[in-house]
Order: structure tokens, then sequence, then C-alpha cells
């Protein structure tokens, strides 16, 4: 069975005008660049990074951070509103901690972005 659709596909090859053949393949290969610089166009500004400062220093007592959060950008839309921001910040242990962003998306699935906390203590004077 399979030898006779080998078969009809040859035949069906042989009679087809060779000019409609490159026709054919040039517009596939027509199309693939298409995608390939319609897809760079849509990806071009994408970007998943975190908002102000990568490091914070502290003083033990001081006000705790109020995080200015991280943006996501992906396949040109905004999916800032997906990214979860994980912390374990201690404000009365002196020491480094860090918040981690992570976003739910296919562009970043694995990626994290990090902030890192240091809240030192001052001897007294």
């Amino acid at each position: 069975m399979a030898r006779r659709k080998t078969n009809q596909l040859q035949k069906i090859v042989k009679k087809t005008n060779p000019f409609i053949l490159l026709l054919f393949a040039l517009i596939f290969v027509g199309a693939g660049i298409g995608g390939y610089f319609f897809s760079q166009s849509k990806i071009a500004n994408d970007k998943f990074e975190i908002v102000g400062d990568k490091t914070i220093t502290m003083v033990l007592g001081d006000q705790p951070y109020q995080d200015e959060g991280a943006v996501a950008i992906s396949f040109g839309r905004d999916i800032s509103d997906k990214i979860v921001a994980e912390e374990n910040i201690d404000y009365s242990v002196a020491g480094r901690y860090y918040i981690k962003y992570s976003v739910d998306d296919i562009r970043y699935k694995d990626i994290y972005r990090y902030r890192t906390i240091i809240i030192l203590e001052v001897a007294d004077e």
C-alpha cells in the first residue's frame, strides 16, 4: 500500500510543471523568512527587569523597604501583573536578604531576578 502511494506521488510530480514546483518552493521559503522577521519584531522590546536599585542597604531599625517591583514584557505584551515577588526578610536581624521575582510565562519560565536587601547593624558610638 505504501508503495502504491509512492508511485502515485511520483506520477504527480512528473506531471507537474517545474515552474509550479519552483513557485511553491519560493512561497514556502518566503513565508518562513517573513515569519522569522515578524516574530523578531514582536520580541524586540521584551524584557524582565527589576525597577529601581538591585541592592538596597539599610540600617537595623529602619522602616521596612517598600518594594518597587519589576516589569515584564513578553511578545510585546505587558505581563507585569503576573510577576510574583517572594521574600523572607527579617527587619529585626542584620544580614543579607533577597527578594526573588518570577513570572508565569512561556518566555521567562525558569528565569528569576533578585534584589538584595542588606541590613547593617550600627555600633553605638
